[in-house]
């Protein structure tokens, strides 16, 4: 028999013992998109803000993570670090504008890449924690040649997708749906962000209850925190305007169509002239040319001037955008966490969204904001009047939406999430690791 050790943090030592017990090592896949990218533009979103997050607090609490990532960009380095023991390894994978479905031909180059980069350089994780369909097939083949436990997040399912589809959205392939399921069914573990999520997995492909765990997200207080609307809306330079943004990838499913439909409906009266909509983000990266047909609709719908299309804002700068809003519209068909208006509650901002699981699990209706069925622009256009008409209203529900932000940090993911990845790598021999967190 090997020596079968608890994972404990640094520092600590062996029962009977001086010997330093290795510190928790974590070999992260997110072949598709990269935790160094901004989101807001092409495929980067919640999952890029997740895994830099995570892999952040793993390092505060000295676990050594890896995120292993397609090269992008020929002046990448190949390794780079993104925070105390935590790194980002990218490597070859498709040519630079690749569909991320063609990515799949490229699925199995990109594992032995990254299995040759771990023995060249001659590493060793106790555990596997993949991101998205596509991260999660090179999980499933590098769990057998490493010999290692497997976690997986799925972060959006198709099938979901599929069943609230948008208006002029594709479906997603057959193929995507058959290969989550697969990957859901062979994995160690599942990560969920809800419980509805994790009710899905298990209705839709016979999972077993104690596979799947439910993991929120969180929000990173310090950086998304109150600031006064006035002082907001003058640093971005709308100082007497009224303003309610929208942020996220523009794609068919996240329904910005839905809230200038509304906008207008809120214009019409001639009530409210100082109402901007301003819109955070590009293009989804699918090829659909969303950003030009948004377009056309705002002058279609005579908008010209009250929808500005600012683009992809960093993170750093996202919080006075929020904090200028009387809300943070989120109009989604469907949405696996509700990343977007957590953050716009950790500002102190009111959030308008739509009704669905990974929403609800974030925005409590007539409190923190208001939760719409279904994709009704009168019912958006109701709600966006009454923040604006009602006397303090705005205020009351940024103020509750801030106490609720509290509840969910990256501290409490982070130690949610090793309290399980523990339980896994116990249950195999531990590698022989010296106190160098690369060596």
């Amino acid at each position: 028999m090997g020596d079968r050790r608890t994972v404990a943090e640094p520092g600590s030592t062996r029962p009977g013992g001086t010997l330093p017990t290795p510190r928790l090592r974590v070999a992260m896949i997110s072949m598709h998109t990269s935790p160094t990218a901004a989101p807001g533009a092409d495929t980067n979103g919640g999952l890029n803000v997740y895994v830099r997050e995570v892999g952040a607090a793993f390092g505060r609490r000295g676990v050594v993570t890896d995120v292993f990532t397609r090269r992008r960009d020929e002046r990448q380095p190949l390794v780079e670090g993104a925070a105390p023991a935590f790194r980002v390894v990218s490597l070859p994978a498709g040519p630079p504008g690749v569909d991320k479905y063609r990515l799949l031909d490229h699925v199995p180059g990109f594992t032995d890449r990254v299995e040759a980069f771990i023995r060249d350089s001659g590493l060793r994780y106790h555990l596997i924690y993949s991101h998205y369909w596509l991260s999660g097939l090179v999980a499933c083949v590098l769990r057998g040649r490493l010999g290692v436990p497997w976690a997986h997040r799925a972060h959006t399912l198709a099938l979901v997708k599929n069943r609230h589809l948008a208006p002029g959205a594709r479906p997603e392939p057959e193929f995507r749906v058959d290969l989550e399921g697969e990957i859901s069914r062979c994995a160690d573990l599942l990560v969920v962000s809800t419980e509805a999520e994790g009710d899905e997995l298990r209705r839709s492909y016979h999972i077993r209850p104690e596979q799947v765990a439910v993991v929120p997200p969180g929000v990173n207080g310090a950086t998304f925190r109150p600031l006064p609307k006035p002082l907001a809306r003058l640093l971005i330079g709308q100082g007497d305007r009224r303003l309610f943004v929208f942020v996220g990838r523009l794609e068919p499913l996240k329904g910005v169509s839905v809230i200038l439909h509304a906008l207008a409906r809120v214009v019409a009266d001639g009530r409210h002239p100082d109402v901007r909509l301003l819109i955070l983000g590009d293009d989804g990266g699918d090829g659909g040319g969303e950003r030009a047909r948004l377009g056309r609709l705002v002058a279609e719908l005579g908008l010209d001037d009250r929808v500005r299309f600012l683009g992809p804002v960093a993170q750093s700068e996202l919080p006075t955008y929020y904090a200028a809003a009387e809300a943070c519209l989120v109009p989604s068909y469907s949405e696996s966490f509700g990343l977007v208006g957590l953050e716009a509650q950790a500002c102190g901002t009111a959030v308008v969204a739509s009704n669905v699981a990974g929403l609800a699990s974030v925005v409590r209706e007539g409190t923190t904001g208001f939760l719409i069925d279904g994709p009704d622009p009168e019912a958006y256009a109701d709600r966006m009047r009454r923040l604006l008409e009602e006397p303090g209203l705005a205020v009351r529900m940024g103020r509750n939406g801030r106490r609720r932000a509290e509840a969910f940090s990256w501290e409490r993911t982070a130690d949610l999430l090793l309290e399980r990845f523990r339980r896994l790598a116990g249950s195999a021999p531990l590698p022989n690791l010296s106190p160098d967190p690369w060596s």
